[in-house]
């Protein structure tokens, strides 16, 4: 476990780089002037970090463990009653990480993270999803996949550019129903 203070010196660091990134490119932020921001001395930093690419690869894997816990929480017996609670806590979830999220969409960073999440959101659609929304028997299964995974990514991109206006619970609304119906529309065919 860790202790408070470790984890207080942590969090600042960790803002101190957000706000930083909102200001410049990754590349051009040093350990000095994030350290200085933090209020910590350089030795802290490199007690936890090996530099700023470590730091942000870490919180980047954080993000992605707690991301995965989250989807982790839902049964298929969950999933059948609906798609709107997953997708209400995967939109919460965007929401309490906006900062981060959207640091991770700028530069280098968009093709490495993002495109983690929808490997991850194609594995888990196909592997324990895909009976239920009949993704695995589907001739076209691998499109309509790749069609909803870029969708919902590009939908959570799309309302953290523009500042998040609506609440978690209509985008989830929103994502469900353009979801199912797409797939309601193809098991039709």
């Amino acid at each position: 476990m860790e202790d408070r203070r470790v984890r207080r010196t942590r969090e600042r660091l960790r803002e101190s780089l957000l706000a930083l990134l909102g200001e410049k490119d990754l590349r051009a932020v040093t350990v000095k002037e994030l350290t200085d921001r933090a209020d910590v001395n350089r030795g802290t930093f490199y007690a936890h970090y090996r530099d700023i690419y470590d730091m942000l690869e870490r919180m980047e894997e954080e993000l992605f463990e707690e991301f995965t816990a989250l989807l982790d929480a839902y049964t298929q017996a969950d999933l059948e009653r609906g798609l709107e609670p997953i997708l209400r806590d995967v939109f919460s979830f965007v929401d309490r990480h906006a900062m981060l999220c959207l640091r991770l969409m700028a530069g280098d960073q968009e093709n490495v993270f993002f495109q983690r999440l929808r490997r991850e959101i194609h594995r888990r659609a196909m592997e324990e999803w895909g009976e239920l929304y009949g993704f695995a028997a589907a001739p076209d299964g691998e499109r309509q996949l790749a069609f909803v995974g870029s969708g919902a990514i590009g939908m959570v991109q799309s309302w953290l550019t523009d500042g998040r206006k609506e609440p978690p619970e209509d985008m989830a609304a929103l994502a469900g129903a353009l979801i199912l119906h797409g797939i309601q529309s193809r098991r039709g065919r």
